[in-house]
């Protein structure tokens, strides 16, 4: 942790995402369940656009 809240947030938040859009590929790799296989494609959509804005705000700005 930085100390800056904003900072510190949008970094923690971009392993999350990264956290769910790993765990949503190997659903698809190895999951059998129809519905759950269409969540996992559907979080990793979702988990990969609010990546790229906490990329594109982290890149903004300096590491504090």
């Amino acid at each position: 942790m930085t100390g800056d809240a904003d900072y510190d947030f949008a970094t923690n938040m971009r392993m999350h995402h990264q956290m769910g859009v790993d765990m949503a590929k190997t659903e698809l790799k190895n999951g059998k369940d129809a519905e759950m296989r269409r969540m996992a494609e559907d979080i990793i959509t979702a988990q990969q656009k609010e990546i790229a804005a906490l990329d594109q705000w982290l890149k903004a700005r300096k590491k504090p």
